[in-house]
């Protein structure tokens, strides 16, 4: 294709290294933009004559798609912040959301908790350990939301909620799913801990097909969460047979560790999660997404073959989906350390009782009492903390690092090491350090969950996909309330440092295998059409960015701009330039089988 010299295009982008998303080698060329779409793609010599208004010379820097989260909770959040700041950053230009079972619509009658709006739960239905409920009725906090957090809930239906982001205007484009936890909140209310009836099973039908209707892009589960952990799979069956009808994704946050209330004493059957997603795809006739995918199996204590080998086990039973012509794949988050929050505190590992304190600096002074100290330790023992499991402490504790303590004795150590250095047992070295300095920091290196060895297995499989598993925030966020947690730095950073870690410093995948695992292959499985390649028709969802320079710190305040993402383009409009935002909103609302 010959494009005349006299055509003065929207923008144009020169001498970059175009990385296509179709997993094809980076080569040395240009890209045209008219209005929202790409019109040009071409090498050497036919980029010589192109003009274009914008210019952005790429000399030395790669040309990608905008990256695409297929695994987000960004629905969740993007109504309190609709620049998308933390996600435009980090060069994701689509996001999908409605993951783990959760989706902000529909609400009729019942609000769902969701982590992000723990100060508002706390205001109204206090508790120390676990709420009682995590369904509430939506009148109750509906004044709330909008004080504390600013949020004015004005829809009701899936449809309704469309039609709001659409009106607030949002920074990236967004696909959403509905969520099977909200969905089965409005039908079962607090009643929840039970299988639903035949009639319930048949209005959550019904709202799950109202919201295929309206443009949702699939459905989701999150099945260690309420309350859908109680639904057994004919429940999820059922549900999903709908989706299937509208050529819709089920993603699934498959069964894995249980209701996370009190730690397991019992060693979790992991791998049936993966089996029943599979069997649901099969069953149901549908696309599954197996969501934020770990071994399915359990490796205790740390041993990195055994890893290996149980990632690899886990990756069979899809391999085995696949092979019987089921449409399963799944995604990986590429951190050791999970995805939504980070916890910032060492008293933070202690939430029921911070939470009974209030403060800080009110635990650390109880915690000089023998006889609270003692509640305390009992309470750990006991299993009452599901992050703190006591058969599993002395392990885990080798990965909790003491970086910030007004007590100079174990500045430096893991929690292993200062036990050890102050002779008492890890529990009780926990509650010494915080009657010391309650406000001791911690870095949490690696959940229990996972190990590196076991990631590089996962992320180079070829059918996988790379996922925040983060809300969209500002630079500033940071929950109020105990246990006062920070975001994930996947919120700033994850995909800057899964090309870094996996690209640069691992060798482990080259550039372009990495930038088709967060382009084209989630467009494909959400999906969303004419995104996720650099090809002239698709829409003009464009990341630049300098290889060289691209990261972000893992440890540290995770609130802080990743390097190496130079431009943004969102649906052709620039949204982030020399690495700073622009403030235009381009963002677009996408529909399930819509062009848009």
């Amino acid at each position: 294709m010959r494009l005349w010299c006299y055509t003065v295009y929207t923008l144009l982008i020169t001498r970059g290294k175009i990385v296509d998303g179709t997993g094809s080698p980076p080569f040395k060329g240009c890209l045209a933009v008219e209005g929202d779409k790409i019109v040009f793609v071409g090498r050497g010599e036919e980029c010589r004559e192109l003009d274009a208004k914008k210019i952005i010379d790429a000399e030395g820097l790669y040309v990608a798609p905008g990256f695409i989260d297929l695994h987000s909770h960004f629905d969740e959040t993007i109504i309190m912040y609709p620049q998308a700041e933390s996600a435009l950053l980090q060069g994701i230009t689509t996001g999908v959301g409605g993951n783990c079972g959760f989706s902000l619509a529909p609400l009729t009658e019942w609000w769902l908790w969701s982590f992000w709006d723990e100060e508002v739960f706390q205001k109204i239905y206090p508790y120390k350990y676990y709420p009682a409920s995590v369904v509430v009725p939506l009148d109750e906090v509906k004044p709330l939301l909008k004080e504390v957090l600013g949020l004015e809930i004005k829809w009701s239906s899936f449809k309704e909620y469309i039609e709001y982001l659409e009106s607030l205007g949002i920074g990236i484009n967004l696909a959403l799913q509905v969520g099977h936890n909200t969905v089965r909140a409005q039908v079962m209310g607090r009643d929840y801990r039970r299988r639903a009836k035949n009639e319930e099973i048949a209005e959550m039908k019904r709202l799950v097909e109202e919201a295929m209707e309206a443009g949702a892009v699939g459905f989701s589960t999150g099945l260690d969460y309420e309350p859908g952990a109680h639904a057994d799979t004919e429940e999820i069956v059922e549900l999903a047979k709908i989706v299937a009808r509208y050529g819709g994704l089920y993603s699934t946050h498959w069964r894995r560790t249980g209701v996370r209330r009190e730690a397991s004493r019992a060693l979790p059957a992991k791998i049936r999660g993966v089996l029943e997603a599979v069997e649901v795809g099969e069953r149901a006739g549908v696309k599954v997404e197996i969501s934020h995918i770990l071994p399915g199996y359990v490796v205790y204590p740390d041993n990195e073959e055994l890893w290996r080998v149980a990632a690899r086990e886990t990756l069979k039973v899809v391999e085995e989906g696949q092979r019987k012509g089921i449409d399963v794949g799944f995604d990986v988050i590429p951190t050791s350390t999970g995805g939504v929050f980070k916890v910032r505190y060492l008293a933070s590992l202690l939430a029921p009782w911070l939470r009974g304190a209030g403060s800080l600096e009110r635990l650390g002074h109880l915690l000089r009492a023998e006889d609270f100290r003692r509640e305390v330790r009992q309470g750990i023992l006991e299993g009452r903390v599901f992050h703190l499991n006591p058969l599993h402490l002395e392990e885990q504790s080798k990965h909790i690092v003491i970086v910030k303590t007004e007590f100079s004795e174990v500045k430096g150590l893991n929690l292993r090491e200062a036990a050890a250095k102050l002779n008492m047992t890890v529990v009780d070295a926990i509650l010494e350090i915080l009657a010391q300095d309650p406000r001791t920091e911690i870095e949490v290196l690696k959940s229990p969950e996972v190990h590196e060895a076991a990631l590089e297995e996962l992320v180079k499989h070829p059918s996988s996909s790379v996922v925040t598993d983060t809300f969209v925030l500002n630079m500033k966020w940071e929950l109020k309330v105990p246990p006062y947690y920070l975001p994930h730095p996947n919120t700033y950073g994850c995909f800057p440092r899964f090309i870094r870690k996996f690209v640069v410093e691992k060798k482990l995948l080259s550039v372009e295998e990495a930038i088709k695992k967060i382009t084209s292959i989630p467009a494909m499985r959400a999906g969303i059409k004419n995104r996720g390649l650099l090809k002239p028709g698709y829409f003009a969802d464009i990341v630049v960015f300098d290889l060289n320079t691209l990261d972000h710190p893992l440890t540290g305040d995770p609130r802080v701009q990743p390097r190496g993402i130079r431009y943004v383009i969102v649906n052709g409009a620039i949204a982030v330039e020399n690495g700073r935002i622009t403030g235009i909103r381009a963002g677009r609302v996408l529909l399930r089988g819509e062009n848009v």
